[in-house]
């Protein structure tokens, strides 16, 4: 009796259909804040200890470069103001390059968005080097997360094309700690 009630659960959850599971989002957390992901975004090690996460965006499509994303966080007080951030960031484009600023209104905070076009200038030798080389049709997708705690930045430069075609996953990944 025993063997036949085993065999039959085992054949009612074998002929059951099998759902399957949605795949729970990888975390970043950073200062307060915990950023979720999936792909196509791969989180790697930080090449620097001034970085608190770094991820790549993998394009499949092969005429798109793969993107880094960058977190930084300095602690409270450190790592300076917004807007000095935004000035310094736009300043590593050759002159004046197409840029725009916004602010959205993110978990009670606001959020400082920057997106920038043009020739930018790649340090070389590391971010206080005066070794630059020109990257033409580049783009910079930033965004800076207040808190008490001390700012997050988010910071991820590339080619134009690859950098617009991620767009909204960019600004997806940083609305992330305040979805519900």
């Amino acid at each position: 009796m025993k063997s036949t009630l085993c065999l039959l659960l085992a054949v009612s959850f074998f002929a059951l259909p099998h759902f399957a599971q949605a795949e729970e989002p990888d975390t970043l957390a950073v200062s307060e804040f915990t950023f979720k992901y999936g792909k196509p975004w791969i989180r790697q090690q930080v090449t620097s200890s001034m970085r608190a996460g770094q991820l790549t965006y993998d394009h499949e499509d092969e005429n798109l470069a793969d993107v880094d994303l960058v977190l930084y966080f300095f602690g409270q007080g450190q790592g300076g103001g917004i807007q000095a951030n935004l000035d310094r960031w736009i300043g590593q484009f050759q002159g004046t390059p197409e840029s725009k600023i916004e602010e959205k209104e993110m978990g009670g905070r606001k959020v400082s968005f920057l997106t920038a076009k043009g020739t930018f200038m790649e340090s070389m030798g590391g971010p206080f080097s005066g070794d630059k080389t020109p990257k033409e049709n580049y783009m910079m997708l930033a965004a800076i997360l207040p808190s008490d705690q001390g700012a997050v930045f988010l910071k991820l430069t590339g080619p134009e094309a690859s950098v617009e075609a991620m767009k909204a996953e960019f600004e997806k990944f940083a609305a992330s700690p305040f979805a519900e």
